[in-house]
């Protein structure tokens, strides 16, 4: 190869350069929100469509908790990041804090309408995080999958980013482009009688009405107006009444008080999840309780104590950065057992679940005031259900936590594991003695070697 012939090579390579720089498109985000976009295959052919579309960088992350388990039965948790429990609104700032400021909401919603108050409601709150100026430095667009149609809701644009939208629209071409709503204050305020009223779009009869993950009340099962709607009303930092539903009262006080009302994140569901995954990725199964600790390995042990499961996949990740093993899990409250159980069967972690049949039925089996029975396909190997008299699981978990845990919500288990966590069995079940109406096991794993 002659000199002249290197020149051009080596200025034919500047050029490519320099066209790929210019060509060169940011790192999307991917917000993916709930259980039904992964079961139904949406959200990996999203994440396929833009990494088969040259230019596109793409980085993922789940907002909520709810699609966790979905992530797990498609075997995406490599693709997906689960690692941490972040609203959507917290996965935005996160994205923002790494420079990556185009986000694309991949969403299932069940109507229209729901799709666009999740957009609105998940907009909101970021801006209550970081003000509303943040607009001006971030580009977000929601793909809607459900509702019976696709659709691409530009919620924000930057100048910067007209050709990447652009590029969006050609790529998923099967999307019908729709105008946002316009954020306007959510809340009516009535001076005279002191009261907030906050409308709740898109809903259905006899589903949950849930604020911050708190099931509050029940939408009528006769109840249809013109707009699918039900008002909250608020007085001096409480809610009061539900028009068009009724309110679960003993729910409230786990409401943050004074409660913001036009701040809190407010869904309607008959269940968390609606539907059932496609396929189920390889690995997810109680198999995985080999690697979790049978008493063999020299890696810590630890039970861990929860009151909701919103903290249950921190524990599971601050004990592996640790160098430790969740090997049983200890739950308070029918919701928080069955939702977790439905979790900890995936790795075959154990689980000792204190109940009193106060379930609001938010997962798919578990019917509110649920018989003990129902609770079986919940348990994982080698774990038990502890059916209390009513009210009396808090009281039963408080002296668990003070006597058990020292006041804290994870211990160390020491010596032979097997016995450690049959003695914990045993603790538990005296101490609630008094209480018990019934108790539900599973049998333990066995293996073949």
């Amino acid at each position: 190869m002659n000199v002249r012939t290197k020149k051009k090579k080596l200025v034919g390579i500047q050029v490519q350069l320099t066209i790929n720089i210019k060509l060169r498109m940011p790192h999307i985000g991917l917000l993916i929100h709930g259980p039904e976009v992964i079961d139904e295959g949406e959200a990996g052919e999203a994440i396929k469509t833009l990494m088969d579309a040259a230019g596109f960088e793409v980085v993922a992350a789940l907002g909520g908790i709810t699609g966790k388990t979905a992530v797990i039965d498609a075997g995406m948790q490599h693709v997906i990041d689960i690692s941490r429990d972040m609203r959507p609104s917290e996965v935005m700032d996160d994205f923002v804090e790494r420079d990556v400021n185009f986000i694309l909401l991949v969403n299932h919603a069940k109507t229209e309408e729901s799709g666009f108050m999740l957009g609105e409601g998940i907009l909101r709150r970021f801006f209550d995080r970081r003000g509303s100026a943040a607009k001006e430095n971030i580009s977000f667009v929601q793909l809607e999958y459900g509702s019976g149609s696709r659709i691409i809701i530009r919620w924000l644009l930057r100048p910067d980013d007209v050709r990447v939208y652009k590029r969006l629209t050609r790529v998923f071409s099967e999307f019908r482009e729709r105008q946002p709503y316009k954020l306007e204050s959510r809340c009516k305020k009535d001076a005279r009688s002191n009261r907030v009223y906050r409308e709740i779009k898109g809903v259905h009869p006899g589903e949950k009405i849930v604020v911050d993950g708190v099931v509050i009340g029940m939408v009528s099962s006769s109840h249809k107006t013109k707009n699918n709607s039900v008002t909250l009303v608020a007085k001096e930092g409480k809610l009061v009444v539900v028009i068009g539903g009724r309110l679960i009262k003993h729910n409230l006080e786990k409401l943050p008080s004074p409660l913001e009302l036009e701040k809190v994140l407010v869904k309607t569901a008959s269940v968390i999840r609606r539907t059932n995954p496609k396929r189920v990725g390889v690995g997810t199964g109680t198999d995985e309780r080999e690697s979790q600790g049978t008493g063999r390995e020299k890696k810590k042990k630890r039970a861990c104590l929860f009151y909701s499961v919103d903290n249950l996949f921190p524990k599971l990740k601050d004990a592996e950065d640790a160098g430790a093993d969740v090997v049983v899990a200890v739950t308070i409250g029918d919701d928080t057992t069955s939702i977790a159980g439905d979790i900890l069967k995936r790795f075959g972690i154990r689980m000792i679940g204190i109940t009193d049949g106060d379930a609001d039925g938010l997962i798919a089996g578990i019917e509110r005031g649920a018989v003990l029975e129902q609770y079986d396909k919940f348990l994982p190997p080698d774990s038990l259900i502890i059916r209390l008299k009513p009210e009396r699981d808090d009281i039963i978990g408080e002296k668990v936590k003070e006597e058990i845990f020292g006041g804290a919500e994870e211990i160390e288990l020491d010596g032979d594991i097997e016995q450690q966590i049959k003695a914990l069995k045993h603790r538990i079940l005296h101490m609630a003695e008094q209480d018990i109406i019934g108790v539900l096991s599973s049998p333990p794993i066995t293996t073949t070697i």
